[in-house]
């Protein structure tokens, strides 16, 4: 099966609420991501995702570990680790002429660089754009409105 490496930024902001955006081919509310383009890092691919999906600057939240280029800059320099890798499978796209394939998911945790950002949906790949609450990922059912995934990784990070 085909595999694509992706990223996704949860983006919380300073009122611990959550950025999802009704996702027209998914059906559900999602945070922003996609594709990790050739030469970009999972990172700045979440960055330029949310950037395109939502017109929100962020700043990936996240540790590096020990830096094992202290020594030496020349050969390198540490990624954030992301809060979770998953593998994530997706349905055939008949209307995108795409058969089912997995997702190779980087999930970072963000935080808007503005904090009164202007909102600019990207309506090809949303419908509806809007920050939740904990209590109002709470009520969103699992069956038809959000991933359960998705909804468990919101809660941990809204606690």
């Amino acid at each position: 099966m085909q595999k694509h490496f992706t990223a996704t930024a949860f983006v919380i902001d300073s009122k611990k609420r959550t950025l999802l955006l009704w996702h027209k081919r998914l059906q559900r509310w999602m945070p922003p991501g996609g594709h990790v383009d050739e030469d970009e890092t999972p990172e700045d691919a979440a960055r330029r995702e949310c950037k395109e999906e939502t017109g929100l600057d962020v700043e990936i939240i996240g540790e590096s570990g020990e830096d094992l280029f202290a020594r030496n800059p020349e050969e390198g320099r540490m990624l954030k680790k992301p809060i979770a890798l998953l593998l994530e499978n997706i349905p055939e796209s008949t209307e995108r002429n795409e058969p089912s394939h997995q997702h190779m998911d980087f999930l970072y945790l963000a935080r808007p660089l503005d904090e009164s950002p202007i909102l600019k949906l990207a309506e090809e790949e949303g419908r509806e754009m809007r920050w939740f609450t904990r209590g109002e990922v709470e009520r969103l059912d699992e069956r038809t409105e959000i991933f359960g995934n998705v909804k468990g990784y919101i809660l941990g990070l809204l606690e």
